[in-house]
């Protein structure tokens, strides 16, 4: 694997009298493009400089998903420029750059952060997030961390992310909650000497902006599907490379399509999971269920916006659906988010009880549209403009 270091003028920046703290940003998957976009085009319209830092863990996924969502190039992209599908090849590029980190920590930030003083935006709990705030606290950057707070109370369920979250949570200098239940977390952290950093309750994730900017560029969509139709996405770990989970999933996708056509828009390492286990070919024969290959952000959220309701375990959906008043069933025991949880969301995990009564009620998950015109990223832009580097 090899670095790809861009240093270039970034036209939008507008840094020539630019006297505030240096800024990184330092993401890798399609979910931290898509909730830090808006606090890069925030950046980008004030004329705030920032170094993009790509992790490379979702290099292909996030080519034209840079342009869709009106954010630079990166200036540094770790990695061969291809993303990181397995097991393997995400371990050896975590033991290689948390080695460079730990024992050429000079070298390490020249190459990859800005020389002045300042902060890292890093973002959720992921592998990046994880990979982004030790390189950061390396380089001797204040980290921020945003989606901080989100908890399941369950080290195992989701693993690694909790304990991710966690470690985050810890060491972050500035910690931005998405909602008072988040902020209410981190405190209780404080409380115990187990968080250090300065926590901010924003309100709203920043997915709310994500989710409106999107709608607001829908002349540019593909068209809607016909309806009725539900939706449904499965790709974390702890479900696919279950194989008991997977056959929970095609059994229950083969009884709702005797009543209306099922999207499964499918993530790669689903597809492989289900061909290794001799599974795709029964997906495929399922009558009025159709495979999609993974949407632009914009065309998933018309798909999602128009299904009758959804199916996914993935905590972004989650949110999307709360905001387009989308009934959602979540095939988790457990969820980190509060988004629709009570209102429009069902945590359903495998219980085949819960999703019974989900599919038989669906009206009752109806909780009507969430506001779309919150803005968290002025706060935390503000925040770092603002807030001493010292403190």
């Amino acid at each position: 694997m090899t670095d790809s270091t861009q240093q270039r003028a970034d036209p939008e920046a507008g840094d020539a009298g630019y006297r505030g703290p240096a800024i990184d940003v330092f993401i890798g998957t399609k979910a931290q493009y898509i909730k830090t976009a808006p606090l890069m085009r925030l950046m980008q319209a004030r004329g705030v400089p920032y170094r993009l830092i790509d992790s490379g863990q979702h290099a292909d996924l996030t080519i034209g998903l840079r342009k869709e969502l009106g954010v630079k190039e990166p200036d540094v992209l770790l990695g061969s420029g291809e993303s990181i599908e397995t097991l393997a090849s995400g371990i050896a590029w975590l033991i290689r750059y948390f080695a460079l980190a730990l024992f050429r920590p000079r070298q390490m930030a020249a190459r990859f952060f800005s020389p002045s003083p300042g902060y890292c935006v890093v973002h959720g709990d992921t592998s990046t997030t994880l990979l982004s705030l030790f390189m950061a606290k390396r380089a001797g950057k204040k980290v921020v961390h945003i989606e901080a707070g989100l908890r399941s109370f369950n080290l195992f369920r989701p693993f690694p992310e909790e304990l991710i979250r966690i470690i985050c949570m810890r060491y972050s200098d500035l910690l931005f909650a998405p909602s008072a239940w988040a902020h209410k977390n981190l405190m209780a952290m404080k409380a115990k000497g187990r968080a250090r950093g300065q926590a901010i309750d924003l309100g709203q994730n920043t997915n709310v902006e994500a989710v409106a900017y999107a709608l607001g560029r829908s002349e540019e969509k593909s068209p809607g599907q016909a309806r009725p139709y539900c939706v449904i996405t499965i790709h974390r770990l702890e479900t696919i490379f279950r194989k008991a989970r997977l056959l929970f999933v095609i059994d229950l996708l083969e009884r709702i399509s005797a009543s209306r056509r099922i999207l499964f828009v499918m993530h790669g390492p689903t597809r492989r999971v289900l061909e290794r286990n001799g599974l795709l070919a029964r997906l495929e024969a399922i009558e009025g269920l159709e495979i999609l290959p993974l949407q632009s952000h914009a065309d998933f959220l018309k798909i999602l916006d128009g299904a009758e309701f959804a199916i996914t375990d993935g905590g972004s959906i989650q949110e999307e659906s709360h905001y387009l008043n989308t009934p959602c069933l979540i095939m988790r025991s457990e969820t980190e988010r509060m988004e629709g949880v009570g209102s429009n969301v069902c945590l359903a995990g495998f219980n085949a009880d819960l999703i019974d009564g989900f599919l038989g009620d669906l009206d009752r998950y109806r909780c009507g549209l969430k506001t779309l015109n919150a803005e968290p990223s002025k706060i935390i832009l503000d925040t770092l403009l603002t807030t001493p580097l010292a403190s």
